[in-house]
This record gives C-alpha cells, sequence and structure tokens, in this order.
C-alpha cells in the first residue's frame, strides 16, 4: 500500500506547488506605441493573474517626481484594465498598476516607458479633441478665475473643432490659441458667454452665426440641409459640436470632447453609434463608442463622436455656425439690408453696405446658384413662422405686401426666407417666387416737387392708380430700380419693397452703357 501513496503523495505535492506559483504570479502590463513622443496618446492594458479582481490603480512618475498617483481617499476605484494618459515631457516614465481583488489583497506591476521626440500638434478636419485627457490640465483659459482648459474650455474646443471643419488651420485656432485669446468670455459662476464668443470669433474667422437659436426639428433640418453647423449647450454647463444630420434626418453627428459630461447628465436620450448598415444602435457606456479612450489622470473619457436624437437637440436650441450663404465677385456677403430681384443692398466681408446688382450674387448654399427670392402677395402680408407652424416669437406683425426676400429653401407648401436678421417660414399662399432679373434696368430716385430732398413721404401703392392700397412710403431722395412703366405709373423696388408709384415722383437716373446705374443711395 505504502509503495502506492508515495507517487500519489508527490502528485499531491506538485499540484500544490503549481498553485502557490499561480498565486505568487504577477499580473502584466503592456503598453503601445513602443516607442511613444511627447503628446501621442499612450494606451496600456493590465491582465491580472487571476479571476476576482475588482478594480486597478494607476501610477506615474518620471526622474523629475510624481506624474499622477491614486489617492485612496480622494479618489473611487475603477476596473478599467485598459487605460491611457499622454506624455508631457520627454523623459523616461515608471508607469505601475496594481489590481485589486480585495481589501487587502493587491498585486502591482510596472513597467518602464521611454518617451522621447514630439508628437505633431493634433490638428485637422478630422481631429477630436480630448479636453479631459490630462494635457489639458496646466493650459490656463482664465487666469484671472484659475480656469484651466480641461475645467472650463468646452465652449473653446468646440469653436476649434468647429474652425478647423470650416477649412481654417494653423496655430491660431489650437485650443491653447483660442483660450488665449478669448479668456474674457468666460464669467465666473456662469462658464463661457457662448453666443458672445461666437460673434466675436466669426468676425474675425469670417463665419456668422445669429443671436436667436434654432429650436425645431423642421428648421434644424433646413439648416443642416445648407451646410450648417452648430455649436450647442448639449447638457447644462456643457457646450459640444454638431455637425450633420443623418440620411434619414432623425440623428444628429456630435463631436464632444468631453462625453463623460455629457453621459452624467444626459436625461431621456440616449447617445447612438452607427452600424455599417446604416442602422443605429444605443449604447449603455461611452465605452462602446469607437475610439473610446479612458484617462486614468483624469478619470474620464476622451472627446468622442456619436449620434443623439434630432428631436433632443431642438429641445436643447442649438446656435448655428455657418459661412456665408452669399458672395459677390468672391467676397463673402456679411449683412443683408434689404432683397431684390433687381437691387439688394448688401454688406461685403470688410466693406461697407452697398446696393448691388442682384443677378451679380452668388448663392453657396445647397440647391441653387443664384438666389431665389419671394415676393409677399398676401392680401394681410405673411406670416413669419417656426418650424412648428406657430408665429415666430417677437414678430408680431406679419411681413408687408410687395416685400422681397431671399429663400433659403422652397419647400411643399411653405418658403423658407430671410427676414431682418432672422429666419423662418412663410406659405405659399402668402408669396410667389420672384426670378432674379438678368436684363438691364435703369434706376432713379424718390423726387416729390422735382426735389429729391424733402421728409414729405411718397405712397408706394398695391395697384397702378391713385386710389390704389398704400403698401409703404418712401421720402424723397430714396433710389429704386424701375421694373416697367405706363403712361402716368411705374413698377419699382426701393428698399426691398416692390410696388407702383406715380411717374411724377420718380426722377429717372443716366443710364450707363449696359442700360443700369447703381447709385450710392441709402
Amino acid at each position: 500500500m505504502t509503495r502506492f501513496l508515495k507517487p500519489l503523495f508527490i502528485l499531491v505535492l506538485l499540484l500544490l506547488l503549481l498553485t502557490a506559483a499561480s498565486a505568487l504570479a504577477d499580473p502584466s502590463l503592456t503598453f503601445a506605441p513602443e516607442n511613444p513622443r511627447v503628446g501621442d496618446y499612450v494606451d496600456v492594458t493590465v491582465t491580472p493573474d487571476r479571476e476576482g479582481a475588482v478594480a486597478v490603480r494607476y501610477s506615474l512618475s518620471t526622474p523629475n517626481g510624481v506624474v499622477y498617483s491614486f489617492n485612496e481617499k480622494k479618489e473611487k476605484d475603477s476596473f478599467h484594465c485598459i487605460a491611457s494618459f499622454r506624455p508631457r515631457e520627454e523623459a523616461v516614465y515608471t508607469l505601475t498598476a496594481t489590481v485589486v481583488y480585495g481589501k487587502k489583497d493587491t498585486e502591482s506591476v510596472s513597467v518602464t516607458i521611454p518617451v522621447s521626440g514630439i508628437a505633431p500638434v493634433q490638428e485637422g478636419e478630422d481631429i477630436v479633441y480630448s479636453q479631459k485627457d490630462g494635457w489639458w490640465h496646466d493650459k490656463v483659459y482664465n487666469k484671472k478665475h484659475h480656469r484651466s482648459l480641461e475645467k472650463a474650455g468646452c465652449a473653446i474646443f468646440t469653436l476649434s473643432h468647429a474652425l478647423q471643419r470650416l477649412g481654417i488651420s494653423g496655430e491660431e485656432v489650437m485650443p491653447d490659441r483660442l483660450a488665449e485669446k478669448y479668456s474674457g468670455m468666460y464669467i465666473e459662476g456662469r462658464g463661457t458667454d457662448n453666443e458672445r464668443l461666437l460673434f466675436t470669433a466669426g468676425a474675425e474667422f469670417g463665419f456668422q452665426t445669429h443671436q436667436d437659436l434654432i429650436e425645431t426639428e423642421t428648421e434644424l433640418k433646413t439648416w443642416f440641409r445648407q451646410g450648417c453647423r452648430f455649436s450647442f449647450m448639449i447638457v447644462i454647463g456643457h457646450i459640444a459640436y454638431a455637425d450633420s444630420l443623418s440620411e434619414d434626418g432623425a440623428k444628429v453627428h456630435v463631436v464632444d470632447s468631453a462625453p463623460g459630461a455629457t453621459w452624467e447628465r444626459i436625461k431621456n436620450a440616449s447617445l447612438y453609434i452607427q452600424a455599417e448598415d446604416g442602422s443605429f444602435a444605443a449604447v449603455s457606456s461611452p465605452e462602446e463608442i469607437p475610439g473610446c479612450r479612458w484617462f486614468f489622470e483624469s478619470g474620464e473619457y476622451g472627446g468622442l463622436e456619436y449620434w443623439l436624437d434630432l428631436s433632443y437637440c431642438a429641445k436643447q436650441g442649438m446656435r448655428p455656425i455657418r459661412q456665408s450663404w452669399m458672395t459677390l465677385n468672391g467676397q463673402p456677403v456679411t449683412d443683408l439690408e434689404y432683397a431684390g430681384a433687381l437691387v439688394s443692398k448688401v454688406t461685403v466681408s470688410g466693406g461697407e453696405m452697398q446696393r448691388v446688382n442682384t443677378k451679380d450674387l452668388q448663392w453657396t448654399t445647397m440647391g441653387a446658384d443664384s438666389p431665389l427670392l419671394a415676393l409677399v402677395t398676401g392680401k394681410k402680408g405673411a406670416s413669419l413662422l417656426d418650424g412648428s407652424g406657430k408665429k415666430k416669437d417677437g414678430i408680431t406683425k406679419p411681413i408687408p405686401y410687395g416685400t422681397m426676400l431671399f429663400v433659403l429653401e422652397a419647400g411643399d407648401d411653405l418658403f423658407y426666407v430671410s427676414w431682418k436678421d432672422g429666419f423662418g417660414y412663410i406659405k405659399h399662399d402668402t408669396a410667389e417666387l420672384l426670378p432674379v432679373s438678368q436684363n438691364s434696368f435703369q434706376t432713379g430716385l424718390i423726387s416729390l416737387n422735382g426735389r429729391t430732398a424733402g421728409t414729405s413721404p411718397v405712397n408706394v401703392r398695391k395697384e397702378p392708380s391713385a386710389k390704389g392700397k398704400t403698401i409703404g412710403e418712401w421720402k424723397p431722395g430714396t433710389p429704386v430700380a424701375v421694373v416697367k412703366q405706363t403712361d402716368d405709373f411705374c413698377l419699382v423696388e426701393g428698399k426691398g419693397l416692390r410696388g407702383w408709384i406715380q411717374m411724377k415722383y420718380l426722377k429717372l437716373e443716366g443710364a450707363d452703357d449696359d442700360g443700369q446705374k447703381i447709385d450710392e443711395g441709402e
């Protein structure tokens, strides 16, 4: 019997030794890329040596000191076996990962990571900045209130994303340079004044925005179709960027520099990813979104691209960032005083307001090369509506009969138009499309008793009759363009209004070689 017990004892002993050796084995720690540079994303992977791990703690140091060390008293444990960091100096880093199995049951493993050279600056039309990756911790946004880009820079990152996707490049559009330029936009207790930031930056970088937020799904679809982008408060206290609409019009593509802030605060909404077949799936964690990184220094997720429901975005209200919808001789039109089929009054970038031949304006939005116009023909004018079919807030009176408007989009039942620095819809039964004249025409000035100066107005009428309904008034000296003439009346355009005046109130001007003259009147 004993000769059988001895081999059995040896076998049991070997099994015990193997078990003990397995229990004493260290977890493994790997990193990539193999030769990282300053500013590179370094991704690390921890593989526990046994089951039962509940958390992973990281610490990072260089010969110059501790870069980051997990503080058990201040920080919450997290179970991230895959994590990242961005080295901020050339040095040999020591990274230690501690795998936690229980309160007093931990195992640690360390690796040295030599960092040399400097990675290229992050820029380009596809860049997604990670606000919380640790790199921006010491990048100052507002010195007075001791705010860093990491803590308070979401609107600045969004602006940088927008500018680079508008094709603007160079150091001046990097987040740290923008933060330096616009530090005064930060208001303690409120964050960045995003409206003022965009108006100021738009004047400097050549894009346009608007005071009113776009707040309906119908209107947002129109703006997206015209190539517009948005900077918007995706959740309270956090700004993100949106640049396109899904093919079915139900989802909005978002670029978010700090998705952890969105994920923590978003309510009654989901983040979505899109499959190759075009379908969408809601995620249960940011880590399901392709490209997601978790940075152990900040305990935050890096920047991500994902999709949101259009309905959610509309409820938030979205502030547009767009390039000019019209150009004149290749220069963007930055402001519009009035529109006409013959003459419009516009401001060209860097210049003053001027009257120009409408046919010389080029439309840069989708769907038309030359501007479309609508002439208000409703008996009571045309009500300006929002995307829900309700009257626009703050606009109590209808657009007057005879008013000419630039049309951004002509739908089946509605025209989407520009009116008094705002935008909205008017119904087809209150207006008709008006072609831009390609023919020569004459111009003149409103005169009274042969004089082109004075304050007594001349009536503009709906019909060529002295008893025709008055639709407007023009003072002497008002420049007009002549559409057509009869013996006693002429149909003219002036200050964006088309109507009839008696011939005796028109002083025609001399025509140049092509039969038209654009004067410098108001």
